[in-house]
């Protein structure tokens, strides 16, 4: 899959820009504030329409302005011409090759996009909820499915916890959440275990797991404490993921070094599990990552993933000497 042209038209900073991208290694560069983490948002969108950093939809919108637009062509199997249009209030259409789309859900399916930030690159140091955050998002892009189910129970959850807060019979959402819950920790097991064995392949002293919070309990086993807490305290809304090295703790007993070799293993190991699951190579961006990783280890990164035909965005403040790539100077566009 390749992102050919992007358009946007009041999209944050930018009142209109329009860029081609190449195959292999897309450097976007420019000075801070020129606005490449707005055009790697833009392209991410495609995939997942909202904002990876979180930031509502209305406040994508350039300043003084009614509404935005995202237009691209991506190619995969055929040229898919895709275009995004917001405006305040909350009306957002979707088209692809001119017919609308129904369920925005339908993106992430066809256009996988894997998106990796600053946050990320620390993963093994960042909070549980980050963790599980990541995690789900990409869950969410390999399959569907488990979108559509994590969406459901935590639609469910909501309600529980509101019924907890009143001291409500909750029984009806614990045998609700059940179902959910049972097809999200299934999953999780499942891809956890598949990552693993395309770490493996790259560190055999590297190793994930899952924590389930539930343990092969039911929620209403937690009943009484949780009525006591007025909040849900189990299910996979409270799971975590830990990483090992050498069969240590990755996160007390790995070096600094040693955490961001992880991240890229997985990395490699996430777009190998996309390419075999959906037959579809998905873009790679990485958002300014030579502020927390290593330029050499990118190098390696990108030597294992020569072979694989895939495109990558990158943003930096100036060029990586020793990389190879098509170059996008936003300080041309100042």
């Amino acid at each position: 899959m390749r992102i050919k042209e992007l358009e946007l038209i009041n999209f944050k900073k930018f009142s209109y820009i329009k860029l081609n991208f190449h195959d292999g290694i897309n450097f976007i560069i420019g000075k801070n504030g020129t606005g490449k983490t707005t055009i790697i948002e833009a392209i991410s969108y495609i995939s997942t329409p909202k904002s990876f950093r979180k930031v509502k939809d209305e406040h994508l919108i350039k300043f003084n302005e009614n509404g935005f637009s995202i237009k691209a062509k991506i190619q995969n199997l055929i040229e898919n011409d895709i275009l995004i249009t917001y405006q305040k209030g909350g009306l957002k259409t979707i088209t692809l090759n001119g017919k609308k789309v129904k369920l925005f859900s339908h993106l992430i399916k066809e256009f996988p996009i894997l998106t990796f930030y600053t946050n990320n690159y620390t993963l093994i140091d960042q909070t549980p909820s980050m963790r599980r955050k990541f995690f789900d998002w990409f869950f969410s892009t390999l399959n569907y499915e488990y979108y559509s189910n994590l969406y459901k129970y935590r639609k469910i959850l909501l309600q529980k916890n509101e019924a907890l807060k009143q001291k409500g019979d909750v029984s009806v959402w614990n045998k609700q959440l059940e179902q959910y819950a049972q097809y999200l920790i299934k999953m999780r097991e499942e891809y956890i275990k598949k990552l693993n064995s395309l770490i493996n392949e790259i560190d055999k002293d590297v190793k994930m797991d899952y924590y389930n919070s539930l343990k092969d309990k039911s929620f209403d086993e937690f009943l009484e404490v949780e009525m006591e807490k007025g909040f849900s305290i189990v299910g996979p809304h409270r799971d975590d993921y830990n990483f090992y090295y050498k069969e240590h703790n990755a996160k007390i007993f790995a070096s600094e070094g040693e955490r961001r070799k992880i991240f890229l293993d997985l990395a490699i190991a996430m777009i190998k599990l996309i390419k075999s699951t959906k037959d579809i190579e998905p873009i790679v961006i990485f958002d300014d990552p030579f502020n927390v990783l290593d330029e050499y280890k990118l190098q390696s990164f990108f030597d294992s993933v020569k072979d694989m035909n895939l495109q990558f965005i990158i943003t930096s403040v100036k060029p990586v000497s020793h990389l190879k790539g098509h170059v996008i100077n936003l300080n041309t566009y100042m």
